[in-house]
């Protein structure tokens, strides 16, 4: 079923593969103040991610059937991943925040970072946790799949010593975060909850399911663009 999903954003996602944000990102061209800005924005993005992740849980206690045998360790599984998002990836931003001496705490989300919470949050909220399940799968997969392109990349790029030498070691760190064997176990054992999901949804839901997962695709790739823009609210005046 996951794959499924995956299919039918692929158009989407081919176009992600070297969305600008990301391949300069790699060959080092990529403005500082784009990734900082990109950092704050996802360290933001997260914390309402693990919200996410622990309200699907919750739902999923209440949803599952007590005949399932698998429901409490994806239960367990999702929530672990809560844990893990502010253990392992957010500490990662605390460490680029720590190097550029800032402080993000009151940082405030910008449009795209915005919608695209918004949306997570009122699909986990109000929808059966199949579809809360498909609404998140993409902040991991996509992730993953994007952290294995830019890792090929960077392969091919590192022949020429110019390259490697331009590229902040911040780079370097995200891409090894999202291309790792850890960040993969997490993905392949939430797209498992997902398939297994998916296996009692009727055809109401799947149709749900990927259209959720679809949208969050797109908003994957608005994510990036708001940080190559720098993009802010807009300024009213009277």
């Amino acid at each position: 079923m996951a794959q499924s999903l995956w299919d039918a954003a692929a158009d989407l996602i081919k176009v992600t593969e070297t969305h600008p944000f990301l391949v300069a990102m790699v060959d080092g061209t990529l403005r500082q103040d784009s990734f900082r800005y990109y950092a704050i924005q996802d360290a933001l993005f997260l914390t309402d991610f693990a919200s996410c992740l622990d309200l699907l849980a919750a739902k999923m206690n209440v949803e599952m059937s007590d005949d399932d045998t698998t429901k409490e360790a994806s239960i367990k599984r999702v929530k672990d991943l809560a844990v893990g998002i502010e253990e392992a990836e957010k500490d990662l931003h605390r460490s680029f925040f720590a190097q550029w001496d800032i402080d993000a705490t009151d940082a405030t989300s910008m449009p795209n970072t915005l919608l695209y919470t918004s949306y997570m949050l009122r699909v986990v909220s109000t929808r059966p946790y199949a579809e809360g399940l498909a609404v998140l799968l993409p902040c991991f997969w996509v992730y993953m799949h994007i952290g294995n392109c830019m890792l090929q990349l960077r392969q091919e790029l590192d022949s020429k010593p110019t390259t490697k030498q331009r590229r902040p070691a911040q780079f370097d760190a995200w891409i090894d975060m999202y291309s790792g064997e850890e960040f993969e176990t997490e993905v392949k054992d939430y797209i498992a909850i997902v398939d297994k999901a998916a296996v009692g949804a009727d055809e109401v839901t799947l149709s749900k399911m990927k259209e959720h997962f679809r949208m969050c695709c797109q908003l994957e790739y608005m994510f990036w663009t708001q940080a190559s823009e720098l993009m802010g609210w807009p300024e009213f005046q009277e």
